[in-house]
């Protein structure tokens, strides 16, 4: 499978209506210092994370959304692994700098270094997951918050992760700052939520969860 193939095959697996530049319920925060020290605070804090993922996939020319269960992990500093148990087997893991692919028995190994859009894909997955985008000059936050949640809504600068993403919103429980939900919207209006369930935050996980031959 070449390269363009592949990357537009992840865009429509594991990520990416329009929200709107403010979804309802939630309004602009006035004290966005207060937010982003929390926010700081809780990532520096958060070692390890895993849970139960809900996917759900909306695309422009189908009624039907594209649901799909699994469990996620990660591991500081870039190690992470999303394993999709329902409806299809597919597993992806991010590790050493290695981008691996298990599409039912089917893998593939790519190097995130020598690969721009992987790399760049790898780190909207970090970024989104360990809520550490606070002074990242690639994005630029908007932050609204509702009545439980706080929402950082990132739109991308650099042109590479513009030309995928329009926007990446995520949902952070107001009291834990953890987050609880990732929204990548896509430039054309398609966009994928990713709900976390049960989470458990530092709980030890081997290195081993990060390769093919544990839990596959």
């Amino acid at each position: 499978m070449n390269h363009t193939k592949l990357n537009s095959l992840l865009l429509a697996c594991c990520f990416p209506l329009f929200l709107g530049a403010q979804e309802a319920g939630f309004q602009p925060i006035s004290d966005i210092s207060s937010v982003t020290r929390n926010l700081v605070k809780h990532a520096s804090a958060t070692n390890t994370l895993q849970s139960n993922f809900v996917q759900e996939k909306h695309l422009n020319m189908l009624e039907e959304v594209l649901t799909s269960h699994g469990q996620f992990f990660f591991k500081k500093e870039n190690n992470v692994r999303w394993q999709y148990l329902d409806p299809i087997k597919y597993t992806i893991l991010i590790h050493l700098g290695k981008f691996t692919i298990d599409n039912d028995g089917k893998v593939s190994e790519f190097n995130t270094d020598g690969n721009p859009m992987f790399r760049e894909i790898n780190k909207m997955i970090i970024t989104a997951i360990r809520g550490d985008f606070v002074g990242n000059a690639e994005f630029a936050p908007v932050y609204f918050e509702g009545k439980t949640q706080v929402m950082a809504r990132l739109v991308p600068i650099v042109a590479q992760v513009k030309s995928m993403i329009e926007s990446i919103d995520i949902y952070f429980d107001k009291v834990t700052m953890q987050v609880v939900k990732v929204v990548f919207i896509e430039p054309g209006g398609d966009f994928t939520s990713i709900r976390f369930e049960d989470i458990q935050v530092n709980k030890e996980i081997p290195d081993s969860r990060f390769e093919l031959a544990n839990g596959k």
